[in-house]
């Protein structure tokens, strides 16, 4: 008889496979022990992380929680045992963040694990030492009331995992953002954590909010806050808003929780964007911490091995009552300012309701001074940057195979016929983008790359992104950013690329490099180019913007100067060609 086909995998190799749904990560370890500790009652955790050069090294999560028995520690690290439910029916109606019984069970299967808990009743806590999954010492020992959980060695044996681990930065930074998220959906629990036995950040766990904001990310942002208040007839939303501070082009500081399950959502995201109505521009997030209280059976948490992501029985009745008790707050802050604020202060910007039936508020615009001279002089400047040396900066003459231009489309388009009396349609922020990016790659790492700075920047980061930058600093080097750490998450930028900024507008500077931080999120292989193509993009000109005659030339010259392909970095063409026979299929004369 044949060898058969299918055959029943080993406990070893089980285990592993359900821990590879579960730990991705060292933040995946905290975030499991986090959950823990707050479902255990906790009312102060602690994390500390150890690290090297090479990887994290040591996990350690410390809470005042009810602790676990004797006879109780050794069964939690067993496959499927759990405190939280006990029949399928349970499972409708979950109140905890954790319930499937597979967090220290998976944890404890790639690394070295020990458990030290007491509860308050018992006289001598539990000790247990684990390897691998296999319990190598337990016994009794002195505690204080709460759990203690080392984690240590983190994949030893799966190292397929391990290798795909990113630098310790870029991991440090993933652990920086659950623990902020942990004490934003929690704050009636203080937070701490350290790093190499510095502290990180402390929260005071009053149950406050405000409080808890304040003290993750400062006075300044927490000055800027719009409360979100329940609404009458609405799913109850609540937490605060905040128009984004600097040049925030992502969502990294949207928090979103579900009965204090801090959760992915882009629905939920967008929701909360399309609150703020046409306040924002064009691909700019604003700053949310929210907590939608949804009744436990309309809500699905057992969707994801990590419980990230989660399910609505109605979700657009979620999408409506964020996005309807966001409009009101910005609204109702919005009016506030337009009765309260003297008429010389520059008004808050035109908010209008996109997606309800609910009136538009309407503010007055500032009124603009010298548009033009200050448009001009604006676009001289960036020409300039991008001005190969020793390039003439008259117009073409006839002989030349440059494109005979015509003028210009909505502040945006530049209209040409080439030498082949093709019509040619140049996007004229395409274009520049990809004169600054050739140009940023050939100069990479040369000293005409940067401009020093008389007075360095001080420049505060959130801990990701100092994790981030730390990470980086060798790619924003080749850039031509000059940066050092100043102490604590502040760094002092010393010089920033050529042309890509006044030198002596702190805050230009420091818009600039928050910009660039979000080009260094993703592969760190692709990072140097996402970078390269963060500047470039901040360098070119912009689209409505009306530029001169003069201007056009100089940069349609300067495109034709740097070759083909004529794309922008991110692949858009910069340059539409329409030849006779284009153009009369367009007009049906063929």
């Amino acid at each position: 008889m044949a060898d058969p086909t299918i055959h029943l995998l080993d406990e070893e190799t089980i285990s592993h496979i359900a821990a590879g749904e579960v730990v991705e990560r060292p933040a995946s370890v905290v975030k499991e022990l986090v959950e823990n500790a707050i479902d255990a009652g906790a009312t102060r955790i602690r994390v500390l992380v150890k690290s090297d050069t090479a990887e994290i090294r040591r996990i350690i999560v410390i809470d005042d929680g009810r602790g676990m028995s004797p006879e109780d520690a050794p069964l939690a690290f067993r496959q499927h045992a759990t405190s939280k439910i006990k029949t399928a029916g349970d499972l409708a109606e979950i109140s905890t963040l954790g319930f499937r019984g597979e967090a220290l069970a998976s944890i404890a299967a790639v690394s070295e694990v020990t458990l030290t808990s007491r509860r308050r009743e018992d006289v001598a806590g539990i000790k247990i030492t684990l390897s691998g999954g296999m319990i190598t010492d337990l016994s009794e020992c002195a505690a204080p009331p709460g759990t203690m959980i080392e984690v240590r060695s983190l994949f030893f044996n799966t190292p397929a995992r391990r290798k795909f681990l990113r630098t310790v930065s870029t991991e440090l930074a993933h652990v920086f953002d659950l623990m902020e998220r942990s004490a934003l959906s929690h704050p009636e629990i203080s937070f701490q954590l350290m790093h190499q036995e510095k502290e990180k950040f402390a929260t005071p766990g009053r149950g406050d909010l405000l409080e808890t904001i304040q003290s993750l990310f400062g006075g300044d942002l927490a000055r800027t806050l719009i409360t979100l208040s329940p609404l009458r007839g609405e799913m109850p939303v609540v937490g605060y808003v905040a128009y984004p501070l600097g040049s925030r082009t992502n969502r990294n500081q949207i928090y979103i929780s579900v009965n204090g399950r801090q959760i992915a959502s882009p629905s939920l995201v967008r929701a909360i964007r399309d609150g703020f109505g046409t306040s924002l521009a064009k691909g700019e997030y604003p700053f949310a911490v929210i907590d939608c209280l949804i009744n436990p059976g309309d809500v699905d948490v057992n969707v994801h091995p990590t419980k990230r992501e989660v399910k609505f029985s109605s979700e657009r009745q979620v999408m409506d009552a964020v996005r309807t008790t966001v409009w009101s707050a910005v609204t109702e802050k919005a009016q506030e300012h337009l009765i309260h604020t003297p008429a010389v202060l520059k008004p808050l910007p035109i908010l209008r309701d996109q997606v309800s039936d609910q009136p538009s508020l309407e503010l007055p615009r500032p009124q603009v001074v010298s548009e033009g001279a200050a448009t001009y002089g604006r676009s001289d400047r960036q020409l300039r940057v991008t001005e190969p040396a020793g390039t003439s900066l008259s117009p073409p003459d006839e002989g030349s195979h440059l494109p005979r231009l015509l003028g210009q489309v909505n502040g945006t388009y530049i209209i040409a016929i080439s030498d082949e009396g093709e019509l040619m349609i140049i996007d004229q922020h395409a274009a520049h983008e990809k004169i600054a990016f050739d140009l940023l790659q050939k100069r990479e790492g040369d000293a005409s790359a940067s401009q020093q700075l008389l007075v360095p920047v001080m420049v505060p980061l959130s801990r990701k992104d100092a994790a981030l930058v730390l990470d980086a600093i060798g790619d924003l080097r080749a850039a031509g950013f000059v940066i050092e750490e100043f102490g604590g998450d502040t760094f002092a930028v010393q010089a920033v690329p050529a042309g890509q900024a006044k030198l002596d507008n702190p805050g230009e500077i420091e818009s600039l490099l928050l910009e660039v931080i979000e080009g260094i999120r993703g592969p760190a292989s692709e990072r140097r180019l996402r970078v390269f193509k963060t500047i470039a993009c901040r360098a070119a000109i912009k689209g409505n913007t009306p530029l001169s005659q003069e201007q056009m030339e100089r940069l349609v010259q300067q495109l034709f100067s740097a070759g083909p392909p004529y794309t922008c970095p991110h692949g858009r063409p910069a340059i539409v060609r329409f030849g006779s026979a284009d153009l009369e299929f367009l007009f049906r004369r063929r």
